[in-house]
């Protein structure tokens, strides 16, 4: 197309919205072709071109000389703004520097819009309208970026793919430089949103967004294969910095990955959405978040919401299983700060088992498999102790079920030392008692009248046995479980494997109770001083 250079070349061939545009300029009027009107048709360019919206229709050529070229007394307009007009052919404003303010509002745009390193001084805004892609890389804007409403990509023609590109995009913000902010509330981009290394003065919001990232050259509805889609990337914000909050919340639909990798914004706003809930095509899409850090959240702050949202970080699939601990120890330390601590425990206990699962099979997918049996015999310890510090400790989080375990080891003590007892099974600790004249008669096998339990028999009525320590289940129990306390019970009486099978039994297992009650509160303590905290 041809590039004009004044207004008197502009006028032989003008269309009426391009000389209402003129005429409103000079008279300080920066409004221009039909305000209020209800969002265009879907038109052919050809009806445009022949004149059939001439009172709408504005060339890229014009908009472009009048954006580099034209000041007019008295105002010297600073803002350029069209309204519900058809721009044909294709808007190139790459390099350029000090741009006017330029907005845009309902309008559509024939070609893609292309301003690559270009300084604004204020404001670009494009609401509501209709481009088929909008290449801004490197781009400084000394205002705010506006593009409310609007749809990239909706278009018949292929979005094109630049040669530094690996699939087509319809947003390319790379590099590019925001001052102000970034509104993109309720825009639909049919193709990828490349905003990798952007920085933002102001927030980011993507609130009611649509995400068509793989399926770039069709509408959002096309039948893919869900690995096929899942490929493709829908929103990449690596390296990217906000300076206040970014907004990702009621997504509407996100069929793409969404890769938020070492992104850094100061407050991070979801609702709690879902990415996997507002897919419509049942393909779970990836996030990415190894890396993004933030300060505060918010939307949910529930632990089994915050959950789901960190496992859309994970591989979707077994033999691409890569684990990042960074997203959970980020959420965990944020709600933590936030006050809400029994939430960050449950997420810091959460990314202790992952660990635990995903260092065990780390381990044991090697290439072989001669040695693949002696491997997992070498693994059971620590899948043993991994359950373990998950029990009784919650991998240190948790140090309360340690006293719970204990307690239940202690009542699950007491029923063999209360069948034994009843049984008869018990006797002195102490040689001098087992000596004694007391004790034999009770313990004789021909005693008359039989005593079937001669321990409690010889603890009522002998003279030595009342003035014996008293045989109590509980503290009997106490003093095999707890390995801190002392109460004589153990010194006092034990059991015998003579006399009866409970007995039998208890001497045996008294040795079990013993080491589990050590093993039980040495962990208690660990998790208490932190010793076995994984943080």
């Amino acid at each position: 197309m041809p590039r004009f250079k004044s207004w008197d070349e502009i006028e032989p061939t003008a269309t009426k919205a391009e000389r209402a545009l003129i005429e409103r300029l000079r008279r300080a009027e920066d409004l221009v072709s039909n305000p209020g009107e209800s969002k265009l048709p879907h038109i052919t360019w050809s009806e445009v071109i022949d004149d059939k919206y001439d009172d709408r229709h504005i060339r890229a050529t014009v908009l472009k000389t009048i954006l580099l070229n034209f000041r007019f007394d008295p105002s010297d307009l600073q803002t350029l703004r069209i309204e519900s007009c058809f721009i044909s052919g294709p808007l190139d404003l790459s390099h350029q520097a000090e741009l006017p303010s330029f907005h845009a509002h309902n309008c559509v745009f024939e070609c893609g819009f292309k301003a690559t390193s270009t300084r604004w001084t204020q404001d670009l805004q494009l609401t509501h309208c209709r481009i088929p892609y909008f290449h801004a890389s490197g781009a400084e804007l000394g205002g705010q970026l506006n593009a409310d409403g609007s749809s990239f990509g909706f278009t018949k023609e292929p979005v094109p793919v630049e040669p530094d590109q690996t699939e087509p995009f319809t947003l390319n913000l790379q590099d590019a430089k925001i001052r102000d902010g970034a509104l993109l509330r309720e825009t639909h981009f049919l193709g990828a949103v490349m905003m990798n290394n952007l920085k933002v003065g102001g927030e980011l919001n993507f609130q009611c967004a649509s995400f068509c990232g793989a399926a770039a050259h069709a509408q959002c509805n096309v039948s893919k294969s869900a690995n096929d889609r899942s490929a493709h990337i829908a929103l990449d914000l690596t390296d990217a910095t906000i300076g206040k909050t970014f907004y990702f919340a009621d997504i509407t639909d996100c069929a793409g990955n969404v890769k938020l990798t070492n992104l850094s914004a100061t407050t991070f706003c979801d609702c709690g959405t879902n990415l996997a809930a507002s897919d419509r095509h049942r393909n779970t899409p990836k996030l990415d978040l190894d890396g993004f850090t933030y300060s505060r959240i918010q939307g949910a702050t529930d632990a089994k919401t915050r959950l789901i949202w960190l496992e859309q970080g994970e591989s979707l699939t077994p033999t691409e299983r890569e684990f990042f601990p960074q997203p959970y120890k980020q959420l965990a330390k944020v709600l933590y700060e936030m006050g809400h601590e029994e939430e960050a425990t449950q997420i810091r206990v959460t990314l202790a088992q992952k660990l635990t699962r995903n260092s065990r099979s780390a381990r044991i997918w090697f290439t072989g498999t001669e040695w693949k049996f002696f491997k997992v015999l070498l693994l059971l310890p620590t899948i043993w102790l991994g359950h373990v510090l998950h029990w009784f400790v919650g991998y240190g989080f948790r140090p309360g079920r340690s006293l719970i375990a204990l307690v239940l080891l202690w009542l699950l003590a007491t029923v063999p030392a209360h069948f034994a007892w009843e049984e008869g099974s018990f006797a002195p600790n102490s040689a001098v008692a087992l000596q004694s004249d007391s004790w034999a008669k009770y313990d004789a096998d021909h005693n008359h009248p039989p005593h079937p339990n001669p321990a409690k028999d010889w603890s009522l009525t002998s003279t030595i046995g009342r003035d014996w320590e008293s045989f109590n289940r509980y503290a009997y129990a106490a003093d095999l479980v707890v390995p801190i306390i002392d109460l004589g019970q153990t010194d006092a009486w034990a059991p015998s494997t003579t006399r009866g099978p409970c007995g039998w039994h208890l001497w045996w297992a008294r040795w079990v109770f013993t080491l589990f009650g050590w093993i039980v509160t040495a962990l208690g303590a660990a998790a208490l001083t932190g010793i076995i905290r994984r943080e």
